[in-house]
Order: C-alpha cells, then sequence, then structure tokens
C-alpha cells in the first residue's frame, strides 16, 4: 500500500491533502478582524484620545461614560464627564464638574483648507463652588446659587491662513444669571525689538465686541446688595470715580476727552441697565481696515481707550444694521434702484442684517448684470460669488465680465480649481482675439511693453475679462518685438498648463498653434516690424 502512494507523483499527494477537509477545531468562532479594521483611522483616534485623558488623570481625577471620534471632522467627544481637580484652597476636596456632553475639534486637514479651526464646547455644564475661591464663592452663595450650572460654554478660534487672521468667538451661559459673549478679530504683526531681534508683537485688530445679557443675575445680586447701591445715582457717582482713578493711574495721568466721553457713556448705559436690566455691550468702533494697536499701548488702559474708541450701548452696532423690513418687501420689484439692488444683493448674500440667501440676490442683481454697465462690475461679481457652489461653471463666466471689480482675481482663481483647463478655455472663448480683430484692439504707439502690460491684464483678469489665449498673443508679438520682459511673462503663461495630464496638453498645443498663426499673420500684414523697430 505504502508503494503505491510513493508512485503517486507529489503534486498530486499536495493536491489531494488540500482537499481533505480541516479539522473542526480550525472552523470554530466568529471571523477574527483584519487588519484594515484593528488600524482604522477612528479606532486610532480613540487610542490616542484615551492617552491623552490618562495624561490628564496626572493633575485631576477623570471619568466619563462614552467616547466617540470622527477622525474625518477631526473631532473628539465625551459624555458623561466628570472632573474632580486638585485646588489648593479646596482642602475638603469638594470642588466637582460635570459635563453632559464635551466636544473638541480641530481642522483635521489645516494644510489644504483656508481656514484651521480649533473648538472646544460643552452642554449642561455644572461646577460646585467649593471650585471657587472662598472670597468668590462666598457672594454666590448669598446670592442663592447652589452651584455654577452653565448650559453652554464654547470657545472657537480660527486661523485664516491667506491672511493671518485669527477670528475668536466665545460664549458663556450661565443659568440663573445670564450670558457672556466675545467677538473679536485681528492679525498678529511683527515688529523689530533691540539689537535686531523680534520684539514684542502689534496686532491689528478689526473686531471686538463683549456683550452680557440678564438673566436674573441682577434681581439675585440686588438683593444682598446695600440700599444705596441699588440707587441708579450713587453707582455712576461711585463708578465715575473708580474709573477716572484707574484711567489717570491714580491721578498721575490726565484724562483726555475720548476716556472721559467713554465713561460717560458707560455710567449712562450702567444706570440704564440698572432700571431696566437688558443687555449692556462693550464694542470698539473701528475704521474698515482695522486699527493696528503698537506694544507700548498694552498696558495703558486710557490710551487703548481712546485708540479703540470704545463705545458702551444697549446692543451690539450688527444690530443697528438690519435691513429694513419696508425695503426687504420690495424684494421683488422692479422699480428698485441701482444702490437699492446693489445694497440687498449685498446683505442676501453676506447674511448681514437679513438671512442669508445668495439665491434671491442674483435675482436681486439679474437686471444689473444684464445691463452689461461695466458700472455694475460689482453686481456682476456678486451675483459670481452667489453661484461659486452651486455651479462654477455659470460663476466663472459670471465673474469673466466683471473685470475691475476688486477681489475678482482671487475668484477667478478660486472657481479655475473646481473647473478643467478645457472648460476654462472654452469659456473664455467668446473673449478672444480674431485675425480681424486684432489690429483694432493693439496698444497705440511703438513702445513694445504696452504689449506686455496688455498681455497681463488679460492674464490676470485685473482690467481686462481674462483670457489666456489674447495673454499669449500679446506675449509673443511683445517678445518679437524686442520687449526684454517678455520671455518670462511667456514662461508664467505656458507655465499655466503644464503637469496637467494629456487632455489639457492637446487642448493648450491646438490653441496655441492658432494663436501663433494669427500672430505671424498679423506682424506681417500690419508691418508690426516697422511700427515697433528703433532706428
Amino acid at each position: 500500500m505504502l508503494s503505491v502512494f510513493r508512485s503517486l507523483p507529489r503534486a498530486a499527494l499536495i493536491a489531494a491533502g488540500l482537499a481533505l477537509p480541516l479539522p473542526a477545531v480550525a472552523q470554530e468562532g466568529d471571523p477574527r478582524p483584519g487588519f484594515a479594521e484593528i488600524l482604522a483611522p477612528d479606532r486610532l483616534a480613540g487610542i490616542l484620545a484615551n492617552f491623552g485623558i490618562a495624561a490628564l488623570r496626572t493633575q485631576m481625577e477623570v471619568e466619563y461614560q462614552h467616547l466617540s471620534t470622527d477622525i474625518l471632522r477631526g473631532q473628539v467627544s465625551l459624555s458623561g464627564v466628570t472632573l474632580r481637580p486638585h485646588l489648593p484652597y479646596d482642602r475638603a476636596r469638594l470642588c466637582e464638574i460635570t459635563l453632559d456632553r464635551v466636544t473638541l475639534s480641530a481642522s483635521p486637514f489645516a494644510a489644504v483648507s483656508d481656514i484651521s479651526a480649533a473648538r472646544i464646547g460643552a452642554v449642561g455644564a455644572a461646577a460646585t463652588l467649593a471650585c471657587l475661591p472662598s472670597d468668590t464663592a462666598m457672594p454666590l452663595r448669598t446670592m442663592g446659587l447652589g452651584q455654577l450650572a452653565f448650559d453652554r460654554v464654547g470657545v472657537d478660534v480660527e486661523y485664516v491662513t491667506p491672511t493671518g487672521e485669527m477670528l475668536i468667538d466665545a460664549t458663556m451661559a450661565l443659568n440663573g444669571v445670564g450670558v457672556l459673549d466675545l467677538s473679536a478679530a485681528g492679525t498678529i504683526l511683527p515688529r523689530p525689538g533691540e539689537n535686531g531681534m523680534p520684539g514684542d508683537p502689534a496686532i491689528r485688530l478689526t473686531r471686538a465686541v463683549l456683550s452680557f445679557q440678564d438673566r436674573g443675575g441682577w434681581d439675585a445680586a440686588g438683593a444682598i446688595m446695600p440700599p444705596a447701591l441699588r440707587q441708579p445715582d450713587a453707582v455712576v457717582q461711585l463708578g465715575t470715580e473708580g474709573l477716572i482713578d484707574v484711567l489717570t493711574e491714580g491721578g498721575t495721568q490726565a484724562i483726555g476727552a475720548a476716556e472721559r466721553d467713554f465713561v460717560d457713556d458707560l455710567m449712562a448705559e450702567v444706570a440704564r441697565f440698572m432700571q431696566d436690566p437688558g443687555e449692556l455691550t462693550l464694542e470698539a468702533d473701528l475704521p474698515a481696515g482695522g486699527l493696528t494697536i503698537e506694544p507700548e499701548a498694552y498696558e495703558k488702559p486710557a490710551r487703548l481707550i481712546s485708540l479703540l474708541a470704545l463705545d458702551a450701548r444697549s446692543a451690539p452696532s450688527a444690530r443697528s444694521a438690519l435691513i429694513d423690513t419696508a425695503l426687504l418687501s420690495r424684494l421683488g420689484a422692479e422699480d428698485l434702484s441701482d444702490e437699492e439692488r446693489l445694497t440687498l444683493g449685498a446683505a442676501l448674500l453676506s447674511g448681514e442684517g437679513v438671512p442669508r440667501a445668495p439665491s434671491r440676490a442674483l435675482d436681486v442683481l439679474a437686471p444689473l448684470v444684464a445691463s452689461g454697465d461695466p458700472a455694475y462690475a460689482e453686481a456682476t461679481l456678486l451675483s459670481a460669488r452667489a453661484m461659486a457652489d452651486r455651479d462654477p461653471v455659470q460663476a466663472y463666466a459670471l465673474a469673466l465680465q466683471a473685470s475691475g471689480a476688486p477681489g475678482v482675481v482671487s475668484l477667478l482663481d478660486g472657481l479655475e480649481a473646481r473647473l478643467t483647463t478645457p472648460e476654462v478655455l472654452d469659456l473664455q472663448e467668446g473673449n478672444g482675439w480674431t485675425a480681424e480683430t486684432l489690429a483694432a484692439n493693439l496698444p497705440e504707439g511703438g513702445d513694445p511693453r504696452a504689449l506686455r502690460d496688455l498681455s497681463v491684464a488679460f492674464f490676470t483678469g485685473m482690467d481686462r475679462p481674462r483670457n489666456y489665449a489674447n495673454a499669449y498673443l500679446l506675449a509673443i508679438l511683445a517678445e518679437a518685438a524686442g520687449d526684454v520682459g517678455a520671455p518670462q511673462l511667456l514662461t508664467e503663461i505656458t507655465g499655466r498648463f503644464e503637469a496637467r495630464g494629456p487632455e489639457v496638453r492637446a487642448a493648450w498645443a491646438a490653441l496655441s498653434s492658432d494663436i501663433e498663426a494669427i500672430a505671424l499673420s498679423a506682424w506681417i500684414e500690419g508691418d508690426l516690424a516697422g511700427r515697433y523697430r528703433v532706428e
């Protein structure tokens, strides 16, 4: 029998062995996860989050009931959180902070986005008064607060990559007391220090608003205040004296008219608030381009008030800039003035003073766009922005008509990133020159740099509708006429079509061949050599 098996080919024996049924033990149990599941991004993010929580536990007690991660959104969320920090003034260890949910998020792909953001938000937060120093906790206990309960706490920080601007928005809603909101925007600017080393930075501030809305806090505070401090006149007098003392640094500095006006306005708003608790706002009245605050002004309260033109008011200025309902009710009217159409179109697109509605902005601006009047390039650009996310092709066609409007170059660049190059060339084709139209559009005079300047205008879309064919045509004419700056411009124009695949290469090869034929024909028939030659 053994001799029979020896006579079989080795390959046949292997095949027979593989065909035999596996032992029953090998088939028992559920399938095991593969590497793709083990190394899933969300699973790895959860592991990293747990490492972070473990590090936090070296500073305080941390408990939570559920953790979730979303790597694509860069978000980690914890539910049912309890924190027990170790504070030097809390010897009884009674401080406890609970949160229904806390969420931390950051831009996961900040390198390829225009805005990098970091956010932290919590809902259903509560903290015992033992978490505060005794001199702070005692007045709160007297007001009848057994704990600090927050409906919502959030901080949102954004960094705008193209401009370097930082946006900060924070809110804190303390139940039974009020809501505190902060909104600020600014750009950090470098400043040289001693010996050429970097010094303290300056800040270009473009927005600064601090607002408090009462939700029972004043009534609770009034119950424990002495009767004299519940009188507006007494508070105004005490507050005026205290602020002036701070602004004059104990009477050693003179107070200016701007600082005095701010003190008077603030005390007037405080008196109004005491009689009718509602909202109290401090806001900087800044110019359109923002205000640069140099480092030496940081520690001078009086100078800051003067620089920022701080204004005390009952509500943020944005509440005073709402579009009038009478004007909004005429959105579909045909007798709207051109100025009203521009105002409504910009507001509907930005959402400032009226609910954001880009589709309605298009309807309002349509008559101005259809007129083709260069004076309404702003309306055309607004319409292009309204269409950018919904129909990039139509938006690009509109943007081509808005040459000269501020911001059109960046809009064209952004839209081209969403379109293919053949689509871009097709949309530009209607503005292209032919052999018959070229002569009438050439710059007057015999300076070839005028050709180059016009080529740049077409290439960028600043003063002429963006058109790569016209830009190339004028650039090769300028090069032929002896303009020493034309070769560099030609390199930039042709570089727009490099490394974009065979379809783009073929489209540009065909188009550039036609353009070169037009240029050569115009050069000969128009005797451009004689026009630009210098004896």
